[in-house]
């Protein structure tokens, strides 16, 4: 009992010493008469506002559609210029390997033939060599010999003038002193 003597003594202190009970109560009263039709023109305001904002997104979108066929034709016509112009890259590298298989052909062809003089520059240096070294040594011998037989024609020459012997004899006869 105590317990619900504190709690009355609260309540009490609060206002009062009955629970408080709130009624509300509606009023209710005529509307005037302007309201009603105001309310069904506004409403079909509204409506027309609805139907010119779908009329509107309906226009947008047929517009939208068009420009979606052009950009999807002008794509279509992109992807065949990019197919073409692959197949055509394709084309020109498949050429360049072509080239790049011709052009090693033709140096290794340019480097053989290159080794191949070499090969008969290198002979052909020797042999001159060996000619060289021939004809050097033919030189010494004609050398040799042409010297001794202009010491030999020399000697004959002495002893021609000399008169020492036959011809000296018959030239002292044909000759006359001087």
């Amino acid at each position: 009992m105590g317990s619900q003597r504190t709690r009355s003594l609260a309540f009490e202190q609060r206002g009062g010493g009955y629970p408080m009970m709130a009624l509300a109560l509606v009023q209710v009263s005529a509307s005037p008469e302007w309201v009603g039709p105001t309310m069904a023109i506004s409403l079909a305001v509204m409506a027309l506002s609805f139907v010119g904002i779908a009329l509107a997104l309906a226009i947008a979108a047929l517009k939208l559609t068009g420009q979606v066929k052009k950009v999807g034709t002008l794509v279509d016509g992109l992807q065949d210029d990019i197919a073409r112009t692959l197949k055509a890259v394709r084309r020109l590298t498949e050429q360049g390997q072509d080239v790049m298989v011709v052009v090693r052909q033709e140096t290794g062809a340019f480097a053989q033939t290159g080794r191949r003089l070499r090969r008969k520059l290198v002979r052909a240096a020797d042999r001159v060599e060996v000619k060289l070294e021939e004809l050097e040594t033919l030189y010494d011998v004609v050398h040799d010999e042409v010297e001794g037989t202009a010491l030999d024609v020399a000697a004959a020459l002495r002893s021609v003038r000399r008169g020492n012997g036959m011809i000296g004899r018959v030239r002292r006869l044909l000759v006359p002193s001087r």
